[in-house]
């Protein structure tokens, strides 16, 4: 294999493991608290999951990730954003997978990073891998609009 045939095949790799995620990886025996600060987020659990998200007036955004995630960590600057650029239209929210197993098995998630979309407490869409702001907030837009009109 030639220089630039590795190259190649070192990038495909590279792109392949940034949009699949981190798909059906083993969850760590010792979670620990994510190492982003500062959120605006809604944290979630099994204990309150049903009250801030299948209750809210709002249509919810569920962020499912896990400390072991890379993908679903460099993905937390874009989800603040999109929070902050939602306020008051969308509620968004995390939830640590490895924490709460309950939520986790119930609505079977095996793919990361993985974004929930909650309308009127049943889940209307999935959206698995890394996402733009713009990218996401496109996705988004057909719940907030209807949203938005409605005020």
């Amino acid at each position: 294999m030639n220089h630039w045939s590795s190259i190649k095949l070192i990038a495909i790799l590279a792109l392949t493991v940034i949009h699949v995620g981190c798909r059906n990886r083993p969850m760590s025996p010792n979670p620990t608290e994510s190492t982003i600060a500062g959120s605006s987020l809604v944290q979630l659990t099994d204990a309150n999951f049903q009250r801030e998200v299948i209750e809210s007036e709002l249509p919810v955004l569920v962020d499912m990730w896990a400390t072991w995630c890379q993908p679903c960590i460099a993905m937390k600057p874009t989800i603040r954003e999109v929070a902050e650029d939602l306020a008051g239209v969308m509620k968004v929210a995390e939830l640590n997978i490895e924490d709460n197993r309950f939520t986790q098995q119930k609505y079977k998630i095996d793919k990361y990073p993985l974004l929930l979309v909650f309308v009127d407490g049943t889940e209307t869409q999935r959206i698995v891998g890394l996402q733009s702001k713009n990218e996401l907030l496109e996705l988004l837009q057909v719940h907030t609009r209807d949203w938005s009109k409605a005020q």
